[in-house]
């Protein structure tokens, strides 16, 4: 842990946790990132949606426009939640706030949701989004690193991290749909094949909005012997 995180630590002795959401301060018999009200208002991603992305906005029958009669690396992309209300604060407050905890709570509640998707299988090993050496090192830790670490601690399914971001990309949220694809293909490799190859792999994100990032990993990973790559978000964008 750098010292960066230390600091967080002793912030949040100085200044009582509140609810990421409301603001409202966190009472002694809550334990986690949001309060009872907003963590009530999480909204579970469920049936109907595309088959293999999870979209449940564009759906065609069984599969989505975008993923109708096309072959894809990441073969199926899951969810715990759709990426709406109070989600969007949580997902913030790790990502841009530094407050990794939460993302520890979330990698949890992420393993607790597991069993409710059959045709996620269980994989050899999970593998995290990678972040550019860069901005993880601006951020202090990759939010989708812990995420897989908390999971694993509940599932028993092991983590490496055979991925790495070659070239610094712009942040997807900020660009259109053309451009995001753009922007993220030939981002990743593969560094240690060797943890790879013939594996089944199910990658770890924080939020899935088109899936690029995800079929450029599952890509890079296929190319270097994964035998089959599925992933699993905390939220699903719509």
């Amino acid at each position: 842990m750098n010292f960066q995180l230390w600091g967080r630590k002793c912030l949040d002795i100085l200044w009582p946790p509140i609810c990421a959401h409301c603001r409202r301060g966190l009472s002694s018999s809550v334990s986690g990132t949001l309060c009872h009200s907003c963590r009530a208002q999480l909204i579970p991603l469920e049936a109907p949606f595309c088959l293999r992305c999870a979209d449940v906005s564009n759906l065609v029958s069984a599969l989505c426009v975008s993923c109708r009669n096309k072959k894809f690396a990441c073969r199926l992309i899951r969810a715990a939640f759709l990426y709406r209300g109070p989600i969007h604060s949580w997902v913030y407050s790790f990502k841009y706030r530094g407050r990794f905890p939460a993302a520890q709570e979330a990698g949890r509640l992420m393993a607790r949701n597991w069993a409710r998707f059959r045709e996620l299988p269980p994989p050899d090993i999970l593998v995290s989004v990678p972040l550019h050496f860069r901005r993880e090192n601006e951020r202090g830790y990759n939010q989708a690193e812990i995420l897989a670490r908390a999971i694993s601690k509940e599932t028993g399914i092991p983590v490496l991290s055979p991925l790495i971001r070659v070239r610094e990309t712009q942040a997807q949220w900020k660009l259109d749909k053309k451009s995001r694809q753009r922007n993220i293909a030939g981002a990743f490799k593969v560094a240690r094949p060797g943890d790879v190859l013939g594996r089944r792999i199910v990658l770890i994100d924080d939020v899935c909005t088109t899936g690029f990032s995800l079929e450029a990993c599952a890509e890079a990973l296929k190319e270097r012997g994964a035998i089959d790559v599925c992933a699993y978000a905390f939220a699903r964008e719509i």
